[in-house]
């Protein structure tokens, strides 16, 4: 009698947190092909190779879906952003600062066609449904880098306010950049950069 050996190899059914994952990875394409309103479950399931009923395991919903996708959206830009500051020395705070201005505009200008989708945004009407608070992780990233800086004079601005309104300004000019001049998006990204920049060592009353 012949004895059946198991084939090393992948095993035929994946972990819950990779399925989560695939369903993830899927919904991100359908949803910036076809934007939310029109994109299906079934499209969803189908692209990430799961049956309904393993979508509904997961999420209860296209929008809890749609809620999971934005909440990783903005965890890998903040764990993106953390890389690029951590480049630097720890004493350089300024230089921090820019890096993490700078990153910010190109990882909009990279992935805009999926955080439009996801944040509400349109080329037709520049509409906006961004939250600039501190629920938002990404803002909470950069409060939090603006906290660390050394000895700050004593006008220096609160670090909430601070990270809103720099926050605002460079997401908002990013924006309007992306939308309203389609050429040139680089060098005008360079552009934008330096005076983003520039006006956050203003605001924060550096030396640079």
């Amino acid at each position: 009698m012949s004895v059946r050996r198991s084939t090393p190899g992948r095993p035929r059914t994946k972990p819950a947190e990779e399925r989560r994952a695939d369903l993830l990875d899927a919904a991100e394409k359908v949803f910036a092909e076809r934007g939310i309103d029109a994109a299906r479950i079934d499209e969803i399931t189908e692209l990430a190779g799961v049956a309904i009923g393993t979508f509904y395991l997961h999420f209860g919903s296209k929008r809890d879906l749609m809620a999971a996708v934005q909440a990783r959206f903005n965890e890998r830009l903040v764990e993106r952003q953390h890389a690029a500051v951590q480049k630097l020395p720890a004493d350089d705070w300024v230089g921090r600062v820019d890096a993490w201005l700078s990153d910010a505009v190109r990882v909009y200008v990279e992935h805009a066609e999926l955080h439009d989708v996801l944040y509400g945004h349109t080329p037709i009407n520049a509409k906006t449904e961004m939250q600039v608070t501190t629920e938002n992780a990404h803002v909470e990233a950069f409060r939090r880098l603006i906290t660390e800086r050394p000895d700050p004079p004593a006008d220096a601005p609160n670090p909430a306010m601070a990270a809103n309104l720099i926050y605002s300004a460079w997401y908002g000019a990013t924006h309007t950049l992306l939308h309203h001049e389609a050429e040139d998006i680089d060098r005008l990204a360079d552009e934008l950069i330096a005076d983003i920049t520039d006006l956050a060592h203003r605001y924060l009353r550096t030396e640079r």
